[in-house]
């Protein structure tokens, strides 16, 4: 299997895991190693946890959080839609 799908198979598998951030609506994009995480979420510490739980996935080499913070942002932890945002 192709490393960057393995990778962003992996990645889906610890946002999945981790109840801070499950059903989140985030675009993960794996090139060469480098994550790249797309969306609209409810809050900064949302942000972070999602970036924390990017990290446990093995493989990663670099993180490009370019989530943003929306104020009409549904609390994606308890598996609301997101505007805006296409899965």
């Amino acid at each position: 299997m192709n490393p960057d799908i393995q990778l962003r198979h992996e990645v889906f598998a610890q946002l999945n895991w981790d109840p801070a951030v499950f059903g989140c609506d985030v675009d993960v994009r794996v090139k060469d190693g480098v994550v790249t995480l797309q969306g609209k979420i409810a809050s900064e510490s949302l942000k972070l946890a999602v970036e924390r739980a990017v990290r446990r996935a093995e493989g990663v080499t670099t993180i490009v959080n370019k989530l943003i913070v929306a104020a009409d942002a549904a609390d994606c932890a308890n598996g609301a839609e997101l505007p805006g945002v296409e899965r």
